[in-house]
């Protein structure tokens, strides 16, 4: 059935067709970039007593939190404070302790409405 069939048969069917398939038109050509989301880039593995970092993309640009979760609690290391992203993406480096139990260890980052991402990294 040709749409002009329609149309005619069914005028206020069409209308509501019409509206439906152009809302989802108008969805489907949204940038990506429109999608709030955080991004893990990188996380570095570390020893006791070295450095680790993490890079995330943030997108839209929220400000962020970090919590390193170590088999004592949550770490309490300098360089672990909020930050805004520049550019798109936020980097946090920190001591790992000199006492801290190898193995793999949980990381949350929250960036508000643009999410949170959950990873983890490893202490050798």
């Amino acid at each position: 059935m040709s749409w002009l069939r329609l149309r005619a048969l069914h005028p206020g069917t069409f209308l509501l067709a019409f509206a439906a398939i152009a809302l989802m038109s108008a969805a489907l050509v949204l940038p990506a970039s429109a999608q709030a989301r955080v991004r893990l880039v990188r996380v570095s593995a570390s020893y006791p007593g070295d450095y680790a970092t993490l890079t995330a993309a943030v997108s839209p640009a929220r400000r962020c939190s970090i919590i390193v979760y170590y088999k004592s609690g949550p770490s309490r290391a300098q360089g672990l404070y909020s930050k805004t992203p520049r550019a798109g993406r936020v980097s946090w480096t920190w001591k790992v302790g000199t006492n801290t139990t190898p193995g793999r260890w949980a990381i949350t980052v929250s960036c508000g409405s643009a999410g949170t991402l959950r990873t983890s990294f490893l202490v050798r």
